[in-house]
């Protein structure tokens, strides 16, 4: 019954998604902490820092800003690019779950946290492309928005490649938009190189650069019942793949590309967490905006409303013992 009612579209979820992020983040206003404290950092994360003091407090409040412009931006992107073939909310209600049941959220701000933003714009410019009108300028767009990204989160900076990918996808991977895509994403890393030659500190930042990379990222706190909660999860997404690949052949091209695009930015983000030994869980943030989408498909979409409610409810029982449990 709470599936079949979050699946259309209510003004009062305007007051329940910010809720239900700032309650499910309460943990890290009770017990704040610095999440990166004593590591170096990307230029703009470092600037976050000094311009809120390092105050944690500061930091954890403008995390749940973050998540919940995003889970409303769910919402928006899918009505504006129809992956899913239905007008419903329920995007945000599945990414403020989802996206406050990491073990990151929950003890304070991540530069990954604010590298997904900027990603979640890229993958709306990306889509824009598709309806092949300024492919060049949504090309540089893109490629800017994933440069910005990476200012802050160094491994952001490998989407670039996910850019090309998702243009080879939608048809346009052309010289014109590679190039402009190359220097959209070179543009604000100059600035910031820039800066530091000013500044006469070059060397310092492509010392940041090296010891980000080679940091080894270790998930020591994670409990059990987090691992058990990622199971859910992964458990989620595989059943909810399948069932898009039951019915890929009945969507518009359109949605099947952008399907194509997105399981990408996921696999992308699952190759970094596996390769790059400085990128750990706070992949997390990343990696649920496609997850978003296509569990949130499986629920509006798929035929038997008994077994939707119930993983749904599992979904979401989860999502709030695991603030309990961990």
């Amino acid at each position: 019954m709470l599936l079949k009612t979050l699946k259309g579209r209510h003004p009062i979820s305007l007051v329940f998604v910010p809720i239900i992020i700032v309650l499910l983040s309460l943990d890290s206003f009770f017990r704040p902490m610095i999440l990166t404290s004593g590591n170096k950092q990307m230029p703009l994360y470092d600037l976050l820092l000094y311009v809120s003091g390092e105050n944690s407090l500061i930091l954890n409040l403008i995390a749940c800003i973050v998540l919940v412009v995003m889970a409303f931006g769910m919402v928006r992107l899918n009505e504006e690019h129809v992956f899913i073939r239905q007008r419903t909310d329920l995007p945000a209600f599945v990414y403020a779950f989802i996206a406050t049941g990491c073990l990151s959220t929950g003890s304070g701000m991540h530069p990954s946290l604010l590298a997904a933003f900027f990603l979640f714009l890229a993958v709306d410019r990306i889509f824009k492309i598709y309806q092949g009108t300024a492919t060049i300028s949504g090309s540089f767009d893109a490629g800017f928005l994933v440069g910005i990204a990476s200012l802050f989160y160094l491994f952001a900076s490998v989407y670039v490649f996910w850019l090309w990918m998702a243009l080879a996808v939608l048809g346009y991977l052309r010289a014109k938009e590679i190039f402009a895509s190359i220097i959209g994403f070179i543009l604000p890393i100059f600035c910031v190189l820039f800066w530091y030659i000013w500044k006469g500190s070059l060397f310092g930042f492509f010392e940041t650069v090296s010891q980000i990379f080679q940091y080894k990222n270790e998930l020591q706190h994670a409990s059990v019942f987090q691992y058990l909660y990622w199971g859910i999860l992964g458990v989620l997404v595989l059943l909810s793949s399948l069932y898009m690949l039951t019915v890929y052949e009945e969507k518009k091209v359109s949605s099947r590309k952008y399907f194509i695009v997105l399981l990408s930015f996921f696999l992308l983000s699952a190759i970094c967490f596996i390769f790059f030994r400085g990128a750990g869980v706070e992949q997390y943030f990343i990696s649920i905006i496609p997850v978003t989408y296509i569990i949130s498909h499986y629920f509006v979409l798929q035929k038997h409303s008994w077994i939707g409610e119930v993983l749904f409810y599992i979904l979401i029982v989860s999502s709030i013992l695991i603030h309990f449990l961990r």
